[in-house]
């Protein structure tokens, strides 16, 4: 996905939990009916969300070390805390007497000290820092930068769910009933804001990134849009409670699945890597006799032929050592491309040493192995380098699977045949026959 696709999809999704958002407003206030299992089948599946990102995001810190990645972990580290503080003292989430209720507004600052503090700390990793502020940890402080500053965090939640649960008898009561006007008159005006301010450091913070971290605008903008149903809503359990309580749960979920993603990515193109030559893009040597092997199964399963030829450029040394091992890769390139496009989707072309090409060719004959070879020869023949004065050729040595063949002997005998191409004079295909 390009720089450009990217921006698209996080655009798209900025804009679907707008639309959404504005969509359920006018409905907001219709009340339902309370659900006590919601809050802690929410709360569990956030949890797992949040211990899952902070995990990955210190990861990747201490493979990277850049420390605004180390502070989202910091956010999702935050949430975890004064979200268990929030269950813990939310009426009916583990008990019909909430342990840390201590007064009946102390899950609603315990919410605002979650939803509040988890999109601001996003908006910290993503606001202009110092300019001589180090943006990467040195490798050997990382481990122990990451330790200290997570404890640290996890600690100063604590603390502050304790303050918050011991001073909330003595704070104004937000919540009368399942009536929540008084929450929305008393802190929308401190809390909004300071999410809008939230959300423009990281939207500023990442753009042009290309990372998950790129997500962090629509954690923060989702996070937005559930204090705004919940604030509009006007009561526990209506629908806009409820929708907001759920776009939690998507606010908590969104860079861990852009994590995921980008590490399926690499993991996928780790594991091409492995399998190809860089230069050419072929299926390189290991891979290949992998594949010869299930080849070789499915040949005599089937009954079916199995032809293979082995392809070396002639005088390629001297191309090297007159023209330089730039134009050297730059044949090997060409060769790559006109050897794949004179195959079948079903055919494989390896490279399998400097000059030397490795074809296998399934469901195929004696002369059609043949035709294959002196088509691949005449497309090289064709091959142009504008810095190469002289026309390139291959030999090539063609052989097919016999009923006792060991991959060892398949390969020897298109090496055998190859050798009597050169020693024939080059540029031309030789076949040897089976039990040769």
């Amino acid at each position: 996905m390009g720089e450009g696709q990217r921006a698209t999809s996080t655009r798209t999704a900025g804009a679907l939990a707008v639309l959404v958002t504005a969509a359920l407003l006018p409905f907001g206030a219709t009340q339902l009916e309370a659900t006590t299992s919601f809050v802690p089948a929410l709360i569990s599946v956030v949890s797992c969300f949040d211990l899952l990102s902070v995990y990955l995001l210190v990861g990747g810190y201490r493979d990277r070390g850049e420390l605004r990645q180390l502070v989202m972990a910091l956010a999702y580290a935050w949430s975890l805390v004064t979200m268990t503080g929030y269950a813990l003292a939310f009426p009916g989430a583990v008990g019909p007497e909430p342990p840390l209720a201590s007064a009946p507004s102390t899950a609603p600052y315990l919410y605002l000290l979650w939803h509040c503090g988890f999109p601001v700390i996003l908006g910290l990793a993503w606001t202009p820092w110092p300019r001589h502020f180090p943006l990467v940890t040195p490798s050997v402080q990382r481990a122990r930068t990451a330790a200290v500053t997570v404890v640290v965090t996890v600690l100063a939640g604590l603390a502050t769910v304790v303050a918050t649960v011991l001073a909330a008898p003595g704070l104004p009561t937000l919540i009368v009933g399942l009536d929540t006007s008084r929450m929305t008159r008393y802190t929308a005006p401190v809390v909004l804001p300071l999410v809008v301010l939230a959300l423009v450091a990281c939207h500023g913070g990442t753009r042009g990134r290309s990372g998950p971290e790129r997500w962090s605008t629509i954690v923060v903008l989702v996070c937005l849009c559930d204090l705004v149903l919940t604030y509009v809503s006007g009561h526990r359990f209506s629908l806009g409670w409820y929708c907001g309580r759920a776009l939690t749960l998507v606010a908590a979920g969104v860079v861990l699945v852009a994590l995921l993603a980008s590490f399926r990515r690499l993991s996928a193109r780790a594991e091409h890597h492995a399998a190809h030559d860089s230069l050419t893009g072929l299926v390189n040597r290991r891979s290949v006799y992998s594949t010869l092997e299930v080849m070789m199964d499915r040949a005599r399963m089937t009954g079916r032929p199995l032809g293979v030829a082995s392809l070396d450029l002639d005088h390629f040394k001297r191309i090297n050592d007159q023209k330089g091992h730039e134009t050297g890769d730059l044949v090997l390139a060409a060769c790559g491309l006109v050897l794949t496009g004179s195959c079948r989707s079903s055919d494989v072309v390896a490279r399998v040493g400097g000059e030397e090409f490795l074809i296998l060719l399934p469901d195929t004959d004696e002369a059609g192995t043949m035709a294959v070879a002196g088509k691949m020869r005449s497309a090289i023949s064709g091959i142009a380098i504008p810095s190469l004065e002289w026309p390139l050729t291959a030999s090539l040595g063609v052989t097919m699977l016999d009923a006792d063949d060991s991959g060892a002997d398949l390969l020897r005998r298109a090496d055998k045949a190859l050798y009597a191409a050169k020693a024939g004079g080059r540029n031309r295909a030789m076949l040897v026959d089976v039990g040769a």
